[in-house]
């Protein structure tokens, strides 16, 4: 193809970015149905998820610090770094878990072992 204007040059840009942003939803659209095709050895409810629940690794990087996440009567509390922050009233929907107005993914799940997507992170925690 040659381009002879600039106006030919801007046709070809756009119509290159509009492929390319197709090929992106596409890729979205593959892996929220892999996503959502997870399946859990346990049913994932606010009853599996009562207790205090220990992060091993946080985006792939190895976590000792200690810190938890904990849900206690309805409520979804962070422990870090021996802080408890302030809680959060959480509802199971499905993979989701609501926290007033955001929420995180569980990715696997088999009562003792948790992996989750909060915020783009992936989390992996232990049942304490």
């Amino acid at each position: 193809m040659k381009l002879n204007t600039a106006a030919d040059m801007i046709t070809a840009f756009i119509n290159h970015e509009i492929v390319m942003r197709k090929i992106l939803l596409i890729m979205c659209m593959l892996f929220s149905a892999v996503t959502f095709a997870a399946e859990f050895k346990v049913e994932l409810n606010a009853e599996a998820l009562e207790g205090a629940w220990v992060i091993t690794s946080m985006a792939g990087m190895e976590d000792d610090e200690g810190d938890m996440w904990e849900f206690e009567k309805g409520l979804f509390y962070q422990n870090l770094g021996g802080r408890r922050i302030s809680p959060d009233k959480y509802t199971v929907q499905g993979e989701k878990v609501d926290l007033d107005g955001y929420h995180f993914t569980v990715l696997e799940f088999d009562g003792k072992n948790m992996k989750a997507d909060m915020g783009g992170f992936v989390y992996e925690l232990t049942k304490k």
